[in-house]
């Protein structure tokens, strides 16, 4: 690549025989359409150069039909069958991440909250039930958290968890 290609390319800058490569025609239109201000163009000089972004848009402009993101695919997308075996491991990696996120989500609060009890039923609200117990249980063995009952503003009993120190 020679110094004033790379130049042009670096800049976003394209001379009329670049246009005319990159549309496809020749040089003579590019010049008759940029005189005519059909094609974006501006002037250095005695020179005429285009911006690569403008010749883009003027192309997207100008295009008769839908949009490439409106074309219906040729043959619909079929889902390929799987196994038992796949959607069961699919949905166990799926309750992992469940899981760790939740555990995440756990000892954030816990370590990023000024509190000493933290309500489960709050954890519960977000992640579920089973997935909270699992993560908690998980937790109290790996020893970073104390699970309990404590009074409520009711009176009521209520299932909380403290941190361990």
């Amino acid at each position: 690549m020679d110094l004033d290609t790379e130049n042009r390319d670096r800049s976003g800058l394209m001379g009329p025989a670049d246009v005319a490569k990159y549309l496809g025609m020749t040089e003579r239109t590019i010049y008759l359409w940029a005189q005519q201000k059909k094609l974006p163009a501006f002037k250095v000089g005695s020179v005429w150069r285009f911006r690569r972004s403008d010749v883009e848009r003027w192309l997207e402009s100008n295009r008769s039909g839908p949009s490439s993101d409106d074309v219906e695919p040729l043959s619909p997308y079929i889902e390929p069958n799987r196994s038992k075996w796949r959607i069961r491991k699919d949905e166990q990696e799926a309750d992992k991440a469940i899981e760790e996120a939740c555990k995440a989500y756990i000892m954030t609060t816990i370590q990023n909250v000024d509190r000493e009890v933290f309500l489960i039923n709050h954890f519960e609200e977000r992640f579920g039930q089973d997935v909270v117990k699992t993560v908690v249980d998980q937790m109290r063995k790996e020893k970073k958290v104390h699970e309990g009952h404590h009074e409520g503003l009711d009176g009521e009993k209520v299932r909380i968890i403290r941190r361990r120190n």
